[in-house]
């Protein structure tokens, strides 16, 4: 299956301007190692805010909002 998101809209910490774009090209790359086992169609999905660290890497930041948008989605599917 594949994953398609036609719109990622992050909203980060002060300071955080410049890692936006690592931080969004990780989050593709997380979401997209996952196993989809079946085809699922969300139009929305809003989250929570997540807790991060200024002190916390581009990537644990991504795996934290991977996290989270795949608690989503299966929040979605039950």
């Amino acid at each position: 299956m594949t994953l398609k998101i036609g719109h990622l809209s992050l909203r980060l910490p002060h300071g955080f301007e410049s890692r936006a774009s690592t931080i969004a090209h990780q989050i593709g790359a997380g979401l997209n190692q996952q196993n989809w086992n079946r085809d699922i169609r969300i139009d929305h999905l809003r989250l929570p805010p997540v807790s991060i660290s200024p002190h916390e890497g581009d990537s644990a930041v991504a795996q934290k909002v991977v996290a989270a948008i795949l608690q989503g989605i299966e929040g979605r599917r039950n």
